[in-house]
């Protein structure tokens, strides 16, 4: 088998291929007969995973990590060389790990094979497969799209909110996840590491711009974890408001003018003040109420 894909780079055809394995492979059990073909640390022959992963602490002490099952059975049963002497706390793993063997009798005549679980016959086919990879999946019922695209704000902040909340901004959170290399750490207060959950909502500097609207409404609010939580706790916490869509605005307001903040900052080389920052926040939350009340007169 071939290696995983991890460059940009190659022919399009064979890395999407490629990229259909782990999907293809986890539907896929051994018969172990010779034990020739079959990994016995690395294949998932017993039919609930790889050795390796469910014993991981006894792979590490194995001194042949890479053997056959052909190689790793005898008539007399494992043939399991460790690399040093077992501790006594590590006995009562060993006998799990022994236990988990029970119901392997032994090798037998004729070469391993895989079976199919997409099909009863065991055959696979591209029908079966094509047909497993692309089952329907449940629709997501707490996804926050009306918050995002029946609110009144302009199109590019709208879709700036909308990568947010699936978290895909580029932080350098989700840059250390591309195999960036950098020390992080947030533009804003320069105290924490910069993730989405911390710019967006935890940060001082943001917490000051919440509490602008909080305290014109006059109430008490905690801050939730993730972005789509805050878009609905805010809508509930905005409840008798005179005009609830002016209110959905405000988070969206807020996100936008930290993330023009903290672009400043990072490429340019230029900080505003908090009241700068805060003033930024209010014009564009006062762009989006004009336009608003333009359209409503426009339409009456």
């Amino acid at each position: 088998m071939t290696k995983p894909v991890n460059s940009t780079y190659g022919v399009s055809l064979w890395r999407s291929i490629r990229v259909l394995w782990p999907a293809l492979k986890s539907q896929v059990s051994i018969r172990v007969l010779n034990g020739n073909r079959t990994s016995f640390w690395n294949d998932n022959w017993l039919g609930n995973g790889a050795l390796k992963d469910l014993f991981s602490d006894i792979y590490a002490l194995a001194h042949h990590q890479q053997r056959s099952i052909a190689k790793m059975w005898s008539p007399q049963g494992w043939e399991l060389i460790l690399r040093r002497d077992l501790n006594d706390w590590e006995i009562s793993r060993m006998a799990e790990f022994y236990k988990q063997l029970d119901d392997f009798t032994g090798t037998q005549n004729g070469d391993d094979t895989l079976r199919w679980q997409g099909h009863s016959s065991g055959k696979f086919s591209v029908n079966a497969a094509y047909k497993m990879i692309n089952q329907p999946t449940p629709q997501v019922t707490n996804w926050p799209w009306k918050h995002i695209w029946k609110t009144k704000i302009p199109c590019k902040v709208a879709c700036f909110s909308w990568l947010l909340a699936k978290e895909a901004v580029l932080t350098h959170e989700n840059l250390k996840k591309r195999n960036w290399t950098m020390c992080s750490r947030c533009f804003l207060c320069e105290k924490e590491v910069e993730t989405v959950g911390h710019l967006f909502l935890h940060c001082r500097i943001t917490d000051q711009l919440w509490k602008i609207f909080i305290n014109l409404r006059g109430i008490a609010w905690t801050m939730p974890r993730k972005i789509t939580e805050a878009l609905f706790s805010w809508e509930a916490a905005g409840a008798g408001a005179d005009d609830i869509s002016r209110w959905k605005m405000v988070p969206a307001c807020i996100w936008w003018a930290i993330w023009k903040e903290r672009n400043s900052r990072c490429f340019e080389n230029s900080s505003n003040t908090m009241q700068e920052i805060k003033l930024n926040c209010i014009k564009l939350f006062l762009f989006g109420v004009t336009r608003s009340t333009q359209r409503i007169l426009y339409l009456s």
